[in-house]
């Protein structure tokens, strides 16, 4: 390919990862602060009501961590790539890594809700 090319690929690629990273760390900081509102206020009548046992709640509250830890790498790595052309080997594999967490992550929280 073309140098030029491989510039707009990459400058492509860097602006979706940055509003990628973006949606995922606000929209799981929304969904957080929601669920912890609505935790806080369980006992409302009339209200939204959180029926998880503890460790199911722990686990939920892991994942949201990770996908706004995800969510933040891929904004770096979108800025890294904007910057330098080219992709960053760090941000890959921490991704990577993080996409495997929030596997297992989903796993517990599947089998957490399941022995209720």
């Amino acid at each position: 390919m073309e140098p030029s090319i491989v510039s707009t690929i990459s400058r492509i690629r860097g602006w979706l990862l940055i509003v990628i990273g973006s949606l995922l760390s606000v929209g799981i900081g929304a969904i957080a602060a929601f669920l912890a509102s609505t935790i806080a206020h369980n006992d409302q009548p009339g209200a939204a009501h959180w029926t998880g046992t503890h460790d199911f709640t722990v686990r939920v509250f892991e994942l949201f961590a990770v996908v706004f830890l995800f969510g933040l790498v891929a904004l770096g790595g979108g800025i890294f790539q904007l910057r330098r052309g080219r992709a960053s080997k760090l941000a890959i594999v921490v991704m990577l890594i993080l996409v495997a967490a929030m596997f297992f992550l989903g796993q517990g929280i599947v089998s957490t809700g399941a022995s209720r």
